[in-house]
């Protein structure tokens, strides 16, 4: 009984560390915010679980800082970059 109650106690732990890391990385977008933490809240064990595998993180593919307005998107496209 004694384990038990410590095994639920640290995953609790972990799922509050989960929790307060991802609420305070700033890389992420409201957007993902506002999903993994519902994910986070609502699942529980599962989504500590689904955090720690599949996190926002796993899912940038690039960081780029460039925007090109329109004409800058057709000149680039006419010149072949992509």
């Amino acid at each position: 009984m004694t384990w038990i109650i410590i095994i639920l106690a640290l995953l609790e732990i972990a799922w509050l560390w989960a929790l307060i890391a991802h609420l305070t990385d700033s890389e992420l977008e409201s957007t993902d915010k506002i999903c993994w933490t519902v994910v986070l809240c609502v699942l529980n064990v599962l989504g500590l679980l689904l955090y720690i595998l599949i996190g926002p993180t796993k899912f940038k593919i690039e960081n780029t800082e460039e925007y090109l307005s329109e004409k800058g998107l057709k000149k680039a496209f006419n010149d072949g970059r992509r």
